[in-house]
């Protein structure tokens, strides 16, 4: 798979695609410089962790109440100050995903494997897995991710919050080296499902306050989460002006930065509740909305993470979001340390239906391989491994293999190199198996599916076709005998790596 990069630096490779108009950002000094350094008396396991773990407990707590109206959470639930029973885990009061923390933590996963920020292959993982309650322009950016789109054409035009609720994981890579690549990496990742200004502004903004408030040794005062934030904003947004849905609030049209200051100030000064400022804007997933409710909760309630993570599951319609949010922040100010522990024990930390504990394993992965260290808490949640021995594990480097189809497909990857393909039948009829090989008749990956059709349906989508000596007469097919030897880049396709799952 291609990686549709100019550019191996993201700062330069986003700059010649804001001066193309491709990623809708207004180009400022500010994305060319580092992010000052972190202190070095900060305890800075406890805060990434808070910061991650913070996300995913306000998704859990807001996702099975999500969409609602406040008053009819209220009216349905009363004051939700813990899980409530899940019926995807037989009406246990236990903390499950949603899109927010799932895609949160494949970024995560993601930067692990690559070493880095790599859109298109970030929008490979996002692609071949289910993700739970995705947004319309989640569900768009699949769909034109999956028909070859390269990734900087594939993203939705859509100014929801879909890309702000997973961009906190962007951080952890330039904690202890920062530099001008967070902020080519925020736009990335952010661009790569949302083509939009509003999206990419507030992702700037958000991955900037993270920092500041990773960095930070005092509570700050109430303005300053307001001024912070739309200084940000100010810096890189373009002169494009955005309305509010339903005419809420009445007559504007502006900039977020706009908005946060004529608006979530006022609320401010007045001591609104957060159901009272946020019925000034709403509280949907559009980022006109969720904004400034995120701004709004942090600025009253950011010195006590508890009180600001319920503000945001009780007091918003896109609660889970905006709690993920809320809570990425107030982790990241306050530390996992500060989060009520009956949260943080019934979270069960997966980002799938039955992988508990990923979500512990992937940070104490990060914290080890980024050198800021693991607390003891994420060390008792990572599940033990079990060793397995599967069918590629049962393959020796020169084992021979019976690839029995002789219809090839093929896949050009670079100059004079070609991946291989052929799908044989799996015994007692249960299934296909895919077989990827080299020029050379070597074996070395493999993809089972339930049917025919969908593993040539798979093979399409991931860029091989049928291989006929009249199209392809400028390369030999290969031919048996066949053995098994190991990629030099591991299971490329079957790790999901390189593939788009079907």
């Amino acid at each position: 798979m291609s990686t549709h990069r100019g550019f191996e630096s993201s700062v330069l490779e986003c700059k010649a695609l804001a001066g193309q108009g491709i990623l809708k950002i207004r180009w400022h000094e500010f994305l060319e410089r580092a992010p000052d350094a972190i202190p070095s008396e900060i305890n800075l396991v406890d805060r990434v962790e808070g910061m991650m773990l913070g996300l995913a407990v306000g998704d859990s707590l807001g996702n099975t109440s999500e969409s609602m109206l406040p008053s009819g959470r209220q009216a349905a639930y009363g004051h939700v100050d813990n899980y409530l029973p899940n019926r995807h885990a037989h009406s246990r009061r236990v903390g499950l995903p949603s899109d927010d923390t799932q895609m949160a933590f494949w970024t995560l996963e993601h930067l692990l494997r690559e070493g880095g920020l790599e859109p298109q292959y970030l929008g490979a993982a996002f692609a071949r897995r289910q993700i739970y309650g995705l947004g319309m322009a989640v569900r768009e950016f699949l769909t034109n991710f999956k028909s070859g789109m390269p990734w900087m054409h594939a993203g939705a035009s859509s100014a929801g919050n879909g890309a702000l609720m997973r961009i906190a994981p962007v951080l952890i890579p330039h904690i202890k080296s920062p530099g001008p690549g967070l902020w080519g990496d925020t736009l990335m990742a952010a661009h790569l499902t949302h083509n939009d200004a509003l999206s990419n502004v507030a992702s700037v903004a958000i991955v900037d306050l993270l920092w500041k408030l990773l960095s930070c040794e005092t509570v700050p005062d109430r303005l300053w989460w307001v001024e912070t934030f739309a200084a940000t904003c100010e810096l890189v947004e373009p002169a494009t002006h955005y309305q509010p849905r339903m005419g809420h609030p009445a007559d504007f049209s502006g900039t977020l930065s706009q908005l946060i200051r004529q608006y979530v100030v006022p609320a401010l000064e007045a001591d609104l509740s957060v159901t009272d400022a946020c019925a000034i804007w709403h509280s949907g997933a559009y980022l006109l909305e969720t904004v400034p409710c995120v701004v709004y909760i942090l600025a009253r309630h950011g010195h006590d993470p508890e009180a600001a993570i319920l503000a945001a599951v009780n007091e918003t319609k896109d609660n889970d979001t905006i709690a993920a949010i809320v809570g990425a922040a107030v982790g990241a100010l306050h530390g996992v340390s500060a989060l009520p522990p009956q949260w943080v024990s019934a979270l069960l930390g997966r980002t799938e239906s039955a992988d508990d504990g990923r979500v512990f394993e992937l940070l104490r992965d990060a914290g080890n391989k980024y050198g800021y260290g693991v607390s003891t808490l994420v060390a008792s949640r990572v599940p033990a491994k079990i060793t397995v021995r599967t069918a590629k594990a049962a393959f020796a480097a020169g084992d021979p293999v019976k690839v029995l189809r002789k219809i090839y497909w093929v896949k050009i990857v670079s100059f004079l190199q070609q991946n291989w393909a052929a799908i044989d039948d799996l015994p007692d009829a249960s299934g296909v198996r895919i077989w990827f090989f080299s020029d050379v008749s070597t074996v070395f990956d493999f993809i089972d599916y339930p049917s025919r059709a969908n593993a040539r349906a798979a093979l399409r989508v991931n860029g091989f076709s049928v291989f006929t000596a009249e199209d392809f007469d400028f390369i030999a097919r290969p031919s048996p005998p066949f053995e098994w030897q190991s990629h030099p880049n591991g299971e490329i396709y079957s790790s999901g790596r390189y593939w788009i799952g079907q």
